[in-house]
């Protein structure tokens, strides 16, 4: 079974978020919330590297699904693949706002 070779395994839902599933668990994370859906285009990619910065960084698999899927949102919002430039103040207050908690 694949789970058992790896650490998790992710399954994307696009607009219905995302589950995580870790050898004693499935994490619901929730979709981010998006301001406006512009371009789809590139927003797998988004959130491959919001799973990566969360890994690098040692968060736990609930942050690290959220930071990737507020990073998909953003991507979202944009047009073009990956065009855009991310504040992390910004990013911060917008986890916030998505979730409702502190990505601090």
């Amino acid at each position: 079974m694949v789970a058992e070779q790896v650490d998790a395994l992710v399954v994307t839902l696009g607009g219905e978020g995302s589950h995580i599933y870790t050898s004693n668990q499935r994490i619901d994370i929730p979709a981010a919330k998006v301001r406006e859906v512009v371009d789809p285009t590139g927003c797998g990619d988004a959130y491959r590297g919001g799973l990566l910065y969360g890994l690098l960084n040692g968060f736990d698999w609930e942050t690290t699904g959220r930071v990737a899927a507020l990073m998909g949102a953003i991507k979202v919002e944009q047009h073009g693949t990956q065009n855009h430039s991310l504040d992390p103040d910004v990013f911060r207050e917008r986890y916030r706002e998505s979730f409702s908690r502190s990505l601090d």
